[in-house]
């Protein structure tokens, strides 16, 4: 006995019909991708390790004994390692005062893959936080607005840090978690892969009360260095302009 079912077979599309429909889902197909945001990235980029001069203003690059907190850095950026420049110095004023440099750029700044917040990066080795606070660099102009960034003072067993920095995600002047992670979707709905840069700048110190001496000499710091940088090399640090 035959349990097989014979299936009803469909009635022929005419030619024209078929033509139709063909056309309708090339015309859907090629809609989807002209809709579909093709992804920007910033441009006009340098090559910071030269691009940062080693004399400027009243100081001079120094070579330095002292291993600074690393930023991290790969070939390609990751979750651990998110940038594809990092520059470390040392600089040392005409008084003998001695400012530590940290300027660590990535070019693709994502939600899982972005500039490290230094609160954690001191933390996680070994240090404590005592203190941070919210800073603005009035002397330093962006091209989007004001620069704010934090005045940080970080204790470990061998001394300490009084650090101001800033961080850069595309336009926005970083100081909280979910305002860099609403910017960067921000971004990505307009079609643009924002950048970022952390710019660090810090001072060896033994307490709070010497902390207080030590953040004005680095943002003093600060302001000599952006001055006297190239213009490209300062929309890196400090913004490329609204789009």
């Amino acid at each position: 006995m035959n349990l097989g079912r014979t299936l009803p077979r469909l009635p022929a599309l005419p030619l024209k019909h078929a033509l139709m429909v063909a056309a309708v889902l090339l015309f859907a197909a090629i809609a989807a991708r002209a809709l579909t945001p093709q992804l920007s990235e910033v441009g006009d980029v340098v090559d910071l390790q030269s691009a940062l001069p080693s004399r400027f203003a009243a100081w001079r690059e120094l070579p330095s004994p002292l291993i600074q907190v690393n930023v991290a850095l790969d070939r390609e950026t990751t979750l651990d390692q998110p940038y594809d420049q990092v520059v470390m110095r040392a600089y040392q004023r005409n008084d003998g005062a001695v400012v530590y440099l940290a300027v660590a750029w990535g070019r693709r700044q994502r939600q899982e893959v972005k500039v490290h917040r230094p609160d954690l990066c001191y933390t996680a080795q070994g240090y404590r936080v005592a203190s941070l606070a919210s800073q603005r660099f009035a002397d330093i102009e962006s091209v989007n607005g004001e620069v704010t960034g934090k005045r940080m003072l970080a204790l470990g067993r061998r001394g300490g840090e009084a650090v101001s920095y800033w961080m850069r995600i595309g336009e926005l002047f970083s100081e909280d978690a979910w305002d860099t992670r609403l910017h960067i979707l921000r971004q990505g709905l307009d079609g643009h892969i924002p950048d970022g840069v952390l710019v660090r700048a810090s001072v060896r110190v033994r307490d709070a009360r010497e902390a207080e001496r030590a953040w004005p000499v680095a943002e003093s710091f600060l302001v000599d260095l952006t001055h006297a940088l190239s213009p490209a090399a300062r929309r890196m640090l400090l913004g490329w302009g609204r789009r």
